[in-house]
């Protein structure tokens, strides 16, 4: 009895000794910040800063942050130090003045060469390569090219709206982008307003276009692996690896890796048996595979002519602000189906959210919406072309709106490569330590953009831009590392939206709440359902 009583108060000891190691462990760094005269949330142990997510909105603490502890504030990752910035003058030195010093956005290993090797996380070099060999998608020929085929993905979603009295605007939107990045980036045809019991093709790039809608969502809707993964791997990517633990949901992943094979590999059985090279495919996945192939040179003609305009300039900021150059490196089948997969879902959802809080804006604000619809019915006579609706300034003004009060970017993040001193705070941020951008906060600062909660076109219109505060708007990133499909998605909005609005007025329903906020625990800006009454023109 005595002995096992010995035996029972070593363990507690023991136990209790290896939970004070491992507090002490997991708390190493909580006093970084404080040392250095840097205020910021307080920390708790294996989370960090990241339990706020539990009681607000990822915006909403944003916004809040920003209020209590400044421009410049300190937050952790686990126990790992993390420097968020929203001063206009660091955020420009940060993504364009010192770029070379600010290339990568993380510095995330998560065993999934999937998630490592899309363009998102590719570093240094490799994403430099990568993005050669996608720009072109986006050049000025392409682009026109692409025009008439997202003009009839509208007229899909015409004819689904056309009997209804009122659309749930989160589902229409999410058919109309994800039915377009198939057809213009992957050159496969998925009627997305068929119902999901329909029966699908035998055609495995046919899939139910519920199968591609749900299996985008789970990449990036209310997904809780995202935060146990940066939590496992910001306390040590060992654990990470051991664990198996995956960032990107592994039945999606199966799914769109398996979709994007097989077009692959239909397209190379074609070349192979005609022994061309597939040049009648005009698309981004076809870049892909001349480049692994080198069969084409992707840098030909207008490869790099992105669209001139400069009212887009003047509001998002320049692309591929870099020169690039044809890579000499192979890439390799990894590569391919790592950033197609990005292109899939990040085109799909980014995209739906910004064309779904546009109509819902609209709705609840009629005289923006009159004003919209005779620009382009009376100055414009209706016309939703290529040229006509890079020529709009109150359309360019209503997306840049919705952008800035529901960009569904909420933050950005960069690693330096070396140690940089900030000389306003003497203070350094070490090499590799993440730097994050406070998008949503600066998006709502009343400083910047006065009633920042009232969503006012006119902020954007031509006669006011100069009232606009260089490196405090920021949807689609900034500098030489930005959306590398911001044109894209700009052509794609602003044309579903002018063919739309000479269709329908769009007004408030019983089920139309008056404001929109975010949900949850997500990383992109995202609602509850959003319906809106559609009501015929003619």
């Amino acid at each position: 009895m005595i002995f096992s009583a010995l035996f029972g108060w070593n363990s507690l000891i023991i136990f209790g000794t290896v939970l004070i190691a491992l507090y002490f462990y997991l708390t190493r760094n909580f006093n970084y910040w404080s040392s250095r005269g840097i205020s910021g949330p307080k920390p708790i142990p294996v989370m960090g800063g990241s339990y706020q997510v539990f009681h607000k909105t990822i915006p909403e603490l944003g916004w809040d942050n920003y209020q209590k502890y400044g421009k410049i504030y300190g937050t952790y990752m686990a126990d790992r130090p993390v420097l968020v910035v929203g001063d206009p003058k660091l955020i420009k030195n940060i993504f364009v003045k010192d770029f070379h010093l600010f290339v990568d956005r993380n510095d995330w290993i998560t065993y999934d060469p999937i998630n490592d090797r899309s363009l998102l996380n590719l570093k240094g070099d490799d994403w430099k390569k990568m993005r050669s060999i996608i720009s072109p998608t986006f050049s000025s020929g392409k682009m026109r090219s692409m025009h008439p085929l997202i003009i009839d993905c509208i007229k899909r979603l015409d004819r689904y709206m056309s009997d209804k009295h009122e659309v749930e605007m989160k589902k229409a939107m999410g058919g109309l982008t994800m039915d377009v990045i198939a057809t213009c980036a992957f050159g496969t045809r998925i009627d997305a307003y068929i119902n999901s019991s329909s029966s699908s093709s035998s055609n495995s790039s046919d899939q139910k276009p519920s199968d591609f809608v749900l299996n985008a969502q789970k990449v990036f809707r209310g997904n809780w692996r995202l935060y146990v993964v940066l939590t496992v791997m910001a306390i040590s990517t060992k654990l990470l690896k051991w664990s198996g633990i995956k960032f990107l949901e592994p039945g999606a992943e199966r799914f769109f890796v398996s979709v994007i094979q097989s077009i692959v590999d239909k397209r190379m059985a074609a070349a192979a048996a005609d022994g061309l090279t597939n040049q009648k495919h005009n698309d981004y996945i076809q870049l892909m595979i001349n480049a692994k192939n080198k069969t084409i040179d992707n840098y030909s003609n207008d490869s790099h002519q992105v669209v001139g305009d400069d009212k887009t300039e003047e509001i998002y900021g320049s692309t591929d602000s870099l020169k690039y150059s044809r890579p000499k490196d192979d890439i390799t089948d990894e590569d391919l189906l790592a950033t197609s997969m990005l292109f899939f879902v990040a085109g799909y959802e980014t995209t739906a959210t910004t064309l779904s809080t546009l109509m819902h804006s609209l709705a609840v604000n009629q005289d923006c919406q009159q004003k919209l619809y005779e620009e382009v019915t009376k100055q414009f006579d209706g016309k939703y072309d290529y040229e006509s609706i890079g020529q709009m300034p109150y359309l360019e003004a209503c997306v840049a709106e919705t952008l800035r009060i529901y960009s569904p970017i909420t933050s950005l993040s960069r690693h330096p490569v070396e140690d940089y001193i900030i000389d306003d705070i003497s203070l350094t941020i070490p090499k590799g330590m993440p730097v994050m951008i406070n998008v949503s906060a600066l998006h709502r600062n009343p400083e910047y953009y006065p009633e920042p909660d009232r969503w006012n076109p006119e902020r954007f219109m031509p006669y006011n831009r100069d009232k606009l505060v260089p490196y405090t708007y920021m949807p689609f990133g900034l500098g030489p590392r930005n959306c590398v499909g911001m044109r894209f998605a700009l052509m794609e909005t602003k044309t579903a939206i002018a063919y739309l609005i000479t269709k329908y007025k769009f007004v408030k329903t019983p089920k139309t709440t008056e404001s929109l906020k975010s949900k949850k625990y997500e990383f992109l800006f995202t609602t509850d359902d959003i319906y809106v009454g559609v009501e015929n023109r003619n």
